[in-house]
């Protein structure tokens, strides 16, 4: 991929050594092919072409260009047309009738400084309308899927490789987003990551159902797989998340080898598929079940290969990895073939930062994310120091493939991007995810900003998470969210989704009690408020994401939807006393 210039090149070739192929393929219903919806990589080159002059038309080389497209074919012409255009495309949600959604959005399109939207035909009216309320009535909305110009009036955008491509904004606050520029050169660079830690082949045909807005759905489910010149195949998350099973039934009918998705949707799939709906299914083509984007759950790692083993899964399927949108996407993952690793370590001993395998007493398993590669180091976060195995500090990561930054954020990226350690070793980013790296392979234990200090003690969220859904029959299918409120000292408090319909004869006093009950006896953690909310509530980010800052500020603010709430006097009598 390093001998193109550009992301666009590269198409460009894809289109003229083999157009009649079939690039993408769009499946309304996954359960019918003849819904189906292909694009060879000659039509794709001659959309983007046509899309790219429309967008001429309206707009300059290097303007940032907002996507936002609902599920189907729009979103590739549309990316494509923008990178043709050389433009930097920004990738989101489109808006719905969420206020916090609409204003995240509007908020992002300012950062960007954009001037044209894509969208498709039949939303050009609501973007309009939620334009006019952003007071952004100046931004061109234009659609892919209405008559475009004709091709011969494009010619090859300038630049190269350190051109941006496009803007990923992450999962910051509402009213200050960050978008990570990711420039032609990562792109490509991050193609040859990915085939390199996965052993992806141009012969693997992908496929899934992630948002296109979603690095983990732009990259490892569209542009990765035209990058290698083979086939995707894509299906509407909403379709998913209604019928998980409709994309297994996808990944069978389409012979698709690798699938992407975060651990919540094998945990669904285990969760909500029944026998009749998987009745004939063969997954044994399925050979990369790459699992990322939101921490990994050793219990669903198992838990979905034996659901589906009787229909072909093979125990090398499951492909732990890790990744994050400023590296571009990948980072390391567990190879084709290779069974997924999961170390049992000392639960008290990894709270003081020492990885220390143990099968006797309190563990914790946690599962590989694949081999440390060159270029990830493990870091201790305030001195800086390069730490040897077996010691748990800040990933650091370093690699054509990390982003330049975060757009006009040049403070912050002094302190995230480019730094050095202190033996003056420069040129790597800051993750501000924890992890070590133990007989070569990387361990991801938690984030530092989400780590939870309770009188002297280390606590993992994820972890507290993970055993309170097993207080109750009830709490299995919603997800929690545990963080800590100064009362005046740092208190736990456990929000989980929870239907009072599920608890049968537990009050939800009871389950409440049950939930402290299970945390204490496991953890040893007093916990100091337990608040059960409606499904939905705790929020995600639209990868699966846990946001327990956002739901932390929620419950702060008094703006969660609350069945039943258990609070101590101390945190009630700060945080509920006038609200």
């Amino acid at each position: 991929m390093l001998e193109h210039d550009s992301f666009t090149t590269l198409m460009r070739e894809r289109a003229s050594s083999h157009g009649d192929r079939v690039a993408l393929v769009f499946c309304h219903d996954p359960a019918d092919e003849s819904g189906d919806e292909p694009l060879t990589y000659a039509d794709l080159d001659l959309l983007a072409r046509r899309v790219a002059v429309m967008l001429r038309a309206h707009a300059e080389p290097g303007d940032r260009v907002l996507l936002l497209h609902e599920p189907g074919t729009g979103f590739a012409k549309g990316f494509l047309g923008a990178l043709y255009a050389g433009m930097i495309a920004v990738p989101s949600p489109a808006p719905d009738g969420y206020r916090r959604q609409r204003e995240r959005l509007a908020a992002i399109a300012r950062d960007a400084g954009v001037t044209a939207v894509l969208t498709d035909a039949r939303a050009l009216g609501s973007i309009r309308e939620w334009a006019a309320e952003a007071g952004l009535d100046d931004l061109a909305c234009l659609a892919v899927d209405e008559e475009l110009p004709p091709a011969d009036g494009w010619s090859p955008p300038a630049g190269g490789g350190r051109t941006p491509a496009f803007l990923q904004y992450t999962s910051g606050s509402t009213g200050d987003p960050k978008g990570v520029v990711v420039d032609h050169g990562n792109l490509l660079a991050n193609v040859e990551v990915f085939n390199h830690i996965t052993g992806a082949t141009p012969d693997d045909r992908f496929g899934g159902w992630l948002p296109m807005y979603h690095d983990f759905g732009l990259i490892g489910q569209l542009l990765i797989p035209l990058a290698n010149g083979t086939t995707t195949v894509l299906m509407s998350p909403i379709a998913f998340v209604k019928r998980p099973h409709a994309w297994l039934r996808m990944i069978d009918r389409h012979g698709i080898n690798v699938s992407p998705a975060p651990n919540f949707a094998y945990e669904l799939c285990v969760q909500r598929i029944t026998d009749a709906q998987v009745a004939g299914l063969d997954l044994s083509r399925w050979s990369h079940a790459l699992n990322g984007s939101e921490p990994i759950r050793a219990g669903t790692l198992r838990a979905f290969a034996e659901r589906f083993a009787p229909y072909g899964l093979r125990p090398g399927a499951l492909s732990p990895g890790y990744g994050l949108a400023e590296a571009t996407l990948a980072v390391s993952c567990t190879p084709k073939g290779n069974v997924a690793l999961v170390t049992p370590v000392d639960a008290e001993r990894l709270a003081k930062g020492e990885f220390a395998p143990s099968s006797e007493g309190e563990v914790r398993n946690v599962p590989s994310s694949g081999h440390a590669e060159p270029g990830i180091d493990i870091v201790d976060p305030q001195s800086r120091v390069a730490l040897p195995e077996g010691q748990v500090g800040e990933i650091w990561l370093r690699g054509p493939h990390v982003a330049r930054g975060y757009w006009q954020r040049p403070e912050t990226n002094k302190k995230i991007f480019d730094v050095e350690t202190a033996g003056g070793e420069g040129g790597y980013l800051r993750t501000g995810d924890l992890g070590v790296i133990h007989e070569g392979e990387l361990y991801v234990t938690g984030r530092i900003k989400e780590l939870l200090i309770v009188r002297g003690r280390n606590l993992y969220p994820q972890d507290l998470e993970e055993e309170a859904r097993t207080a109750h029959p009830a709490l299995a299918r919603g997800v929690g969210a545990v963080f800590t409120v100064p009362a005046p000292e740092e208190e736990v408090v456990v929000v989980h989704e929870c239907r009072i319909r599920d608890l049968g004869e537990t009050s939800p006093s009871e389950l409440a009690e049950e939930i402290r009950v299970t945390l204490g006896r496991e953890f040893g953690v007093s916990v100091a408020g337990v608040v059960l909310v409606r499904p939905s509530e705790v929020r995600r980010t639209t990868s699966g994401k846990i946001q327990r800052g956002l739901t932390r500020d929620l419950f702060i603010s008094g703006e969660l939807a609350v069945v039943h709430e258990e609070l101590t006097s101390a945190v009630r009598g700060r945080y509920r006393i006038g609200v």
